[in-house]
């Protein structure tokens, strides 16, 4: 028989560790006011009314720490951050590449088979080698900022693929048409330029549309691009002559890849649409957007990219637009946002990473065991 006392005891132990836990990420809290200017958001459609005044995601976090996969990350404010590009080995930091001289936001980067590194960073697309030398590398003139940043000269690298040993396919937005190049590292020529067509839903009155014209680029295993175009509202397939061969509509999309079921996974800037899986009719069969992720205790801002992991999870990379930094709320880290998350088939968060110290903003991220390091990938006739 239980001991009523022991019963009750227990229930208001409990009860006083719960009251406990919810004054402690109650307690009032004054942000700076560097805090407060910086929690008003990008365009202040992602505003934290109040600074970051209360927890952005669970004390305690799902999954192994830096122990749950060995990778890469860098982030789109890698060029200012002065944490650059980070790898992880058996949930230690083992290299780090900063460099100063490379201008513009980090958008994409893969691991190459020979474990160099292509680096897309808006400015232009390097190929870094183990021992942090720049062994390729093709520069462009970026947009022109401030107040004539709405001419849009000039030109923004995004998504970079690699093709064989010789060749980078990468693409360059631009004004008015973006284009798929295709790169010899070998010999140092364009081989190819392939324009795309300026879509009818294309925003291009938008301030600096060529910078917000287009971000991720997929090759996929016929040997077309997937594009994520982005002030179209729409994620579009190429061939090597420009021919629109399948899209879809969403909202605002930044990352695009093509599953081996044959479906299309979609992260969007918008996080009510959030991540989604299209099939190839482009109906929305699974999606992982604020909704989901609120009621697992997670507060974000946008969703930045998403890639299918060899588990079948799916493993998104959360864009902390309105910057907070260490300092921004109290109990150290306790209270900051989370840099990713990895998602079941059943939308369960099972791993998150909120590590500010090592880390910054994250928009790339790579497993090292991802099978797709070593796939072949061709474009068109290009192999």
């Amino acid at each position: 028989m239980k001991n009523p006392f022991l019963s009750s005891l227990g229930v208001s132990f409990a009860a006083l560790a719960l009251t406990s836990l919810i004054s402690a990420q109650d307690k009032p809290f004054t942000p700076s006011k560097e805090a407060l200017e910086r929690a008003k958001g990008s365009a202040a459609k992602t505003a934290h009314p109040g600074g970051f005044n209360k927890p952005q995601a669970p004390a305690n976090l799902p999954g192994k720490g830096l122990k749950q996969h060995d990778f890469f990350v860098s982030g789109v404010q890698s060029q200012r951050d002065k944490k650059g590009i980070v790898m992880v080995k058996n949930g230690q930091v083992v290299w780090n590449y900063f460099n100063p001289e490379i201008r513009g936001n980090y958008y994409d980067g893969t691991m190459l088979p020979n474990g160099n590194l292509l680096l897309g960073h808006a400015h232009g697309v390097k190929i870094i080698s183990p021992d942090k030398k720049i062994v390729w590398r093709y520069d462009v003139k970026p947009p022109a900022r401030g107040p004539s940043e709405s001419r849009d000269e000039g030109h923004e690298i995004d998504g970079v693929q690699p093709v064989g040993k010789d060749r980078v396919v990468f693409l360059r937005n631009g004004d008015p048409a973006a284009h798929i190049v295709v790169a010899n590292i070998t010999t140092g020529k364009i081989e190819k330029e392939v324009e795309i067509p300026v879509a009818k839903t294309a925003n291009k009155s938008e301030a600096r549309s060529v910078h917000m014209q287009m971000r991720r680029m997929r090759l996929t295993p016929q040997g077309t691009a997937l594009v994520a175009y982005t002030n179209a509202d729409k994620v579009a397939e190429y061939d090597e002559h420009g021919k629109e061969t399948w899209f879809a509509m969403v909202p605002r999309p930044w990352s695009v890849e093509r599953l081996k079921n044959g479906n299309t996974l979609v992260t969007s800037m918008r996080i009510d649409i959030g991540t989604i899986e299209l099939d190839p009719q482009g109906k929305t069969v699974w999606q992982m957007n604020q909704k989901e992720i609120e009621a697992q205790g997670y507060l974000i801002d946008k969703m930045q990219s998403s890639t299918r992991l060899a588990n079948g999870n799916t493993l998104i990379t959360v864009n902390n637009e309105t910057a907070w930094v260490p300092g921004d709320t109290p109990d150290g880290e306790l209270w900051a946002p989370v840099q990713a998350i990895e998602v079941t088939p059943a939308r369960q968060i099972v791993w998150a990473l909120r590590d500010w110290t090592n880390f910054d903003v994250v928009s790339t991220f790579q497993t090292l065991d991802d099978p797709r390091i070593k796939e072949p990938l061709h474009f068109g006739s290009f192999r």
